[in-house]
């Protein structure tokens, strides 16, 4: 199914230990209200599986979550954590994330959309469905797109159908997902548990930027540190207001431009081969400013 992203939940079928996947999430920068809500939908779903293995009754609850809050927050890693826990813990056989949008969900023909929102559900039983800026489906009202409103009504239905075998996280901005969220009771009365991402603060984004320099196996000297520090506190400020400020992802972009000064200036060398590894690998304060002016 053309543009379907499938995150898998560790491979070859294995069931990963939960403590491990908790870890990673603890190591995540920032994301505290989100951790603590995590921790308490998780508490909720093991019981959910200890007393349906035991064969008690069940308490009727909706694990369907909203993720909302800007972009570059982390929502889809999160999304595919989620997954790998509620495999971890025997809720889902599968625990893969199935990542999808509205161009996966609604065809451009009337009469299409239902078979194609429900080949993608159907693909996802058993896993994790993220469908990311899912507002896009209700944003123009049910008169002016009957399309996307064909799509919830046959995500509705299926929910349903299919509630012990999906979890499915709707995505996208706070207010338009609230709106989304409202335009609809069946949508209100299945996804009743928001988590909200919030910005990352200047403190945050300077501790991604070196989380990334690390898993590059790079490493910057103590006045590229302090430079970059800097910049990224100026490119955060300069969108405090932004709402569609791509946080992390800006990050990685700056990121990638230092990489690049740094290759403009160690090739200026005539003799490449005459570097050492260290300089191969070291970021100074140099290409952090010829970054800076670059974007």
């Amino acid at each position: 199914m053309s543009g379907i992203r499938i995150a898998n939940s560790g491979g070859s079928g294995r069931r990963e230990n939960l403590a491990d996947i908790v870890a990673e999430m603890d190591a995540l920068v920032g994301l505290e209200n989100v951790k603590r809500e995590l921790n308490r939908f998780i508490s909720l779903s093991r019981l959910a599986v200890l007393r349906r293995e035991r064969e008690l009754p069940s308490v009727r609850t909706n694990l369907h979550m909203v993720f909302s809050g800007p972009p570059g927050t982390g929502k889809t890693v999160v999304a595919r954590k989620v997954g790998r826990m509620l495999k971890a813990i025997r809720l889902l056989k599968g625990g893969d994330c199935i990542e999808v949008d509205r161009s996966q969900l609604v065809a451009p023909y009337v009469g299409q959309t239902a078979t194609k929102t429900r080949e993608v559900i159907e693909r996802s039983l058993d896993n994790v469905l993220f469908i990311d800026e899912a507002y896009t489906l209700t944003n123009q009202g049910s008169d002016r797109d009957p399309f996307g409103q064909e799509a919830i009504d046959t995500l509705l239905r299926l929910m349903e159908n299919y509630r012990d075998r999906l979890v499915i996280i709707v995505a996208g901005y706070d207010g338009e997902m609230v709106k989304f969220i409202n335009s609809n009771p069946g949508l209100a009365s299945r996804f009743s548990r928001f988590v909200k991402f919030n910005a990352y603060s200047p403190k945050d984004l300077t501790q991604i930027f070196e989380n990334m320099v690390a898993d590059s196996k790079m490493s910057i000297d103590d006045a590229g540190r302090r430079a970059a520090a800097r910049a990224v506190k100026e490119i955060s400020d300069g969108h405090a207001n932004d709402d569609t400020f791509g946080n992390a992802r800006v990050i990685r972009g700056f990121f990638e431009t230092i990489v690049t000064a740094q290759a403009e200036r160690l090739s200026q060398q005539e003799d490449l081969e005459a570097l050492a590894d260290a300089d191969l690998q070291t970021i100074t304060d140099q290409d952090i400013a010829a970054a800076v002016e670059a974007i």
